[in-house]
């Protein structure tokens, strides 16, 4: 008796009761997979989207602090009142002829690239048209086709501790400068730079030219296309250009430029570069950068319509990612 009241007071589940509590536990676990895939494909895709914003930005704040600098001479923001320039198409000053000053320039059709100060900025609409005298000057097959290059020169803007002897520098005071290559090393030092100026009341800085391209490839892959540039500095005892990486994933760079056609310092009209007027001033400098992610992006296609500056609308179709960026920036030495 006791016995059989024992095994009435057993209790379990039935089948069934257990078979529901299964197919709600897989619903839980569906709806939490589903939510966890859900945030890291969330995650993945803000993480994406920041990596890229954040080589824009890198490569935005590269070109534009040196826009801003553009037609920086030291002491003075007027080329037109440096000695020893070289404009394109002047027969060249005796000291500059057959020198590295032509680096990026052909001798023979008065080309001086790197000494033309008169084009604080400039560049070339969809091609890299530098006629270049120089190997380091070209970037062969690794231009991208269809970007713009844009070419910028100015004074150091900090003046050297000690100058090297196969430099090409700049000495301004507040009504003239000149063009020069020390024959010793003391900015500070009369005998070191040009005769008739006072080192209080001039200065010395280095000349600075540089050219900003997009390449096909990147330092560490061959199929991520970068933003580069070609820095020109003091190499091996000589004047020449330097290739660096400023950063990858660039895949496009578009130019185009405010000019002041009366003198007012007031934008006239924008164009592309290679078209400004003669005797026209930059005075600003619309910058596009079109940013691709390195990697592909399961189930992404972008099918955006990239249409800006003047370049043909273009719809990629593939599984990259992109941000386009763009930027107006004022020359601050421009003519007042």
């Amino acid at each position: 008796m006791n016995a059989h009241k024992h095994r009435s007071r057993q209790f379990g589940v039935s089948l069934i009761e257990l078979m529901v509590a299964m197919v709600i536990g897989l619903f839980l676990i569906l709806g939490a997979v589903t939510v966890f895939s859900q945030s890291r494909s969330t995650y993945r895709t803000a993480e994406s989207v920041a990596r890229l914003q954040e080589i824009g930005r890198l490569a935005m704040d590269v070109v534009e602090t040196d826009v801003r600098m553009a037609n920086f001479w030291g002491m003075s923001n007027r080329a037109d009142y440096i000695v020893n320039r070289a404009p394109i198409g002047q027969t060249p000053p005796a000291e500059w002829l057959g020198t590295n000053a032509a680096v990026c320039g052909d001798a023979g059709a008065n080309n001086y690239f790197v000494v033309n100060l008169d084009e604080y900025i400039g560049g070339s609409n969809n091609s890299y048209s530098l006629n270049s005298a120089s190997p380091e000057c070209d970037p062969a097959s690794d231009y991208l086709d269809g970007s713009d290059t844009l070419w910028i020169r100015r004074a150091n803007s900090t003046p050297p501790v000690a100058m090297e002897t196969d430099r090409i520098y700049l000495q301004t005071s507040r009504i003239q400068g000149t063009l020069f290559v020390p024959g010793c090393t003391n900015p500070t030092n009369q005998l070191c730079i040009p005769a008739d100026y006072l080192p209080p009341a001039s200065m010395s800085r280095a000349l600075e030219s540089h050219i900003y391209y997009v390449s096909s490839t990147s330092t560490n892959r061959n199929d991520v296309p970068s933003l580069r540039r070609k820095r020109f500095a003091s190499v091996n005892g000589a004047d020449a250009f330097i290739d660096e990486e400023i950063v990858p994933g660039v895949e496009d760079l578009q130019v185009r430029f405010g000019v002041d056609t009366d003198g007012d310092t007031n934008i006239d009209q924008y164009v592309n570069p290679g078209a400004v007027p003669a005797n026209a001033d930059v005075v600003s400098a619309t910058i596009w950068l079109r940013i691709r992610a390195e990697e592909r992006e399961n189930g992404l296609v972008d099918d955006t319509t990239y249409g800006y500056a003047d370049i043909t609308p273009v719809t990629p179709n593939d599984n990259f990612r992109r941000v386009l960026l763009t930027k107006t920036i004022h020359i601050r030495n421009t003519r007042s």
